[in-house]
Order: structure tokens, then C-alpha cells, then sequence
């Protein structure tokens, strides 16, 4: 907000030996400007991950590639689960075919929003779970969240979209705007060491077969930059956790037909735009040779991490001052002992 105002003043200065020229004009070349900015600094071609996305949706045997999604997807919900409140409206952030939709239960919310920035994956149908109403939202990439209202949202869930975000932090801190106070913010995306069979696999190939590297596969945020990212965006009481899931293929090119039918293959601005057959024929080979397993198949590894975030509210538990407690850790086997076999009372 101060940079935006900071530009309209300059605007102005700038316009005042020219003529008058309206607020709308003025707000409409600082934002031009800033997203000129952003496009200029992006990891990712948002437009050509939406255009994979959308003709992911549209296979015919698209469900065949929900395996990762799905499981992911269930356990996310047994963390909402967990958590012992009503929550009237979840906002579904990157939805996709509906993942999280499918398992979601009255239990949890009586009405979601599903939301993502390509329509093929809306237009999926879907099975509505009894007791739940449900509307969808197309997000525009330039600003994701900017038609919700300030303290609108109860919850907002995320699962295995967030990787692909150029600006987090901004993203991040517009989550916490349309969370309702005590709202909780709960998702999961890949992190360090995801695929990185394939990764080595390709670097070498092209290292041998071009005598350089060029990047194939994005970057991945590590446990501590996402926590850090939740405390700048003002979450509190932040919990992660992370799991790793290997999945089996009989060779690499299998691999890479998954990663498309997810939509996930490469959309990265820098980078050769695509591999040479002779690449991919040596990282075949070095991918059999490095991780193999006795039975013939290729593991790929998917580090996923899981986090909650709380928005700050007057009404909330507050941790107690460090060194207040008054039972050591190391006496846990001890108390629990004690509570399961109490003492019998004493006669008098």
C-alpha cells in the first residue's frame, strides 16, 4: 500500500505541468507499472502454467493422474478434522479437479469456494458431498484474491498449488486479509528434494550430452522459508510437518507423462524451452543406473509439506512465558505411568 501511494504521488508531480488527469488514471499506470515489475522478476510463466493445466483437464483419462492430489488431498481433511470448531465458509485456494471437495464433510463447513486460475479445471464436474453447498471463482493471475472482502473467509485450505505462485509473500498476506479473525490458514505444496531423481538424472545427461545445465525443473521452498513467509504475512501459532511419498514407474518416460497429466510439467521463464533426444535417451539411462530399484522400477519422491497458520485474534490462547512450566519433558514416561495407574486412595 505505501508503494502504491508513494507512486501516485509521483504521478501527480509528474502530470502537473501537462493538465489534470484523473485518479482512475493515475491508479491504472502505477499498476500497469507494478505488474510490468513482477513479470519482469517471475520464476514462473503463469500464463503457460495455466494453458498446461487446462489441457491436463482435458484428457480423456485425466482422473488416471488425481493418485498424488487425492492422497494429499485426505490428508489435509483429517487435519481440518482435527481441529475442534465449525468453520461456515472454507475458501478453496487452487481447488483443481476438486480434490479437497471430495472429502470435505458437513462435519467441517456447510458451504465452500472453490477457486483457480484455470477454468478447464472448474468446468470438471464434480459430486457435491451431501450437506455442503459450493460456488466456484476464476481467479485473475494479476490479482488473485483482490474480489474478497477484508475478514470474509474462515478458512482457506491450499493443497499442492502454492508451488507455482510467483509472489508468496504477497500472496500470503492477502490470505490473512480475507481470513476472519482466528480464521486458520491450512494447506500443503511440494518442498526441497521433491522429484530430485529426475532432476539429477537430467542434469547429468545435459552436463555429458551439452557440456552445460539448464534448469527443467523449479525451485521448491524449504520448511524454514514458508515459516519464515507465515511470520512476515503475521500468522501465528504456525505448525508444520512434512511427509515424503515415493511413488513407483517402470521407466522414465512414464514419469514425465504423469507430470503432464497433472499439469505439472515446467513453466519456467529461464531455461532451454525444451530436451534433446539424445538428452533424454542418457537420462533414461543414468536415472536406471543411480536409483533403481532390485525389481526394475523408478522411484520419485515427493516431499510435501503440511502447515497451519492462525490469523491473530484478541480471543486467543497465548502461549505461557518460557520457563513457567513446572514438569520436565524428560519425566513424560513417568507422569504418563502415573496417570494411567493412579495412586489408590488413602484410608482413613
Amino acid at each position: 500500500r505505501r508503494w502504491f501511494q508513494r507512486r501516485v504521488r509521483e504521478a501527480v508531480v509528474s502530470t502537473q505541468s501537462t493538465g489534470a488527469v484523473t485518479h482512475n488514471m493515475l491508479c491504472t499506470r502505477v499498476l500497469s507499472s507494478r505488474r510490468r515489475l513482477l513479470r519482469s522478476v517471475a520464476t514462473f510463466s503463469a500464463k503457460r502454467k495455466v494453458v498446461q493445466r487446462n489441457r491436463a483437464c482435458g484428457f480423456p483419462d485425466q482422473h488416471h493422474y488425481d493418485y498424488l492430489r487425492d492422497n494429499i488431498a485426505e490428508a489435509l481433511t483429517d487435519r481440518m478434522s482435527d481441529i475442534a470448531r465449525d468453520f461456515p465458509t472454507i475458501l478453496d485456494l487452487g481447488c483443481g479437479k476438486g480434490h479437497m471437495y471430495k472429502h470435505v464433510n458437513s462435519h467441517v463447513t456447510s458451504h465452500v469456494i472453490e477457486c483457480d486460475t484455470a477454468q478447464g479445471c472448474l468446468d470438471v464436474p464434480r459430486t457435491p458431498p451431501e450437506g455442503i453447498t459450493t460456488e466456484q471463482v476464476l481467479l485473475q493471475q494479476d490479482s488473485l484474491l483482490s474480489e474478497f472482502q477484508d475478514n470474509s473467509q474462515d478458512m482457506v485450505v491450499s493443497n499442492l498449488w502454492l508451488h507455482w505462485v510467483n509472489d508468496l509473500p504477497g500472496l500470503f498476506k492477502e490470505v490473512n486479509r480475507v481470513l476472519t479473525p482466528d480464521g486458520v490458514f491450512i494447506g500443503s505444496m511440494f518442498s526441497t528434494d521433491t522429484i530430485y531423481q529426475l532432476r539429477v538424472s537430467l542434469q547429468q545427461a545435459e552436463l555429458e550430452r551439452t557440456g552445460g545445465i539448464s534448469p527443467h525443473i523449479s525451485p521448491f521452498v524449504t520448511a524454514q522459508d514458508l515459516g519464515s513467509l507465515l511470520h512476515a504475512a503475521k500468522f501465528c501459532m504456525i505448525t508444520l510437518d512434512s511427509d515424503l511419498v515415493t511413488t513407483g514407474y517402470p521407466d522414465m518416460y512414464y514419469i514425465m507423462e504423469d507430470l503432464k497429466g497433472m499439469g505439472e510439467n515446467s513453466c519456467l521463464r529461464s531455461g532451454a524451452p525444451f530436451l534433446r533426444r539424445d538428452v533424454l535417451t542418457a537420462a533414461s539411462a543414468i536415472y536406471k543406473s543411480l536409483y533403481a530399484e532390485p525389481d526394475g522400477t523408478l522411484p520419485l519422491s515427493f516431499n510435501v509439506l503440511y502447515f497451519i497458520g492462525w490469523k491473530e485474534s484478541p480471543t486467543q490462547g497465548v502461549p505461557k512465558p518460557r520457563g513457567s512450566q513446572t514438569m520436565s519433558i524428560a519425566d513424560l514416561d513417568q507422569i504418563m505411568e502415573d496417570l494411567r495407574n493412579p495412586p489408590a486412595p488413602s484410608k482413613s
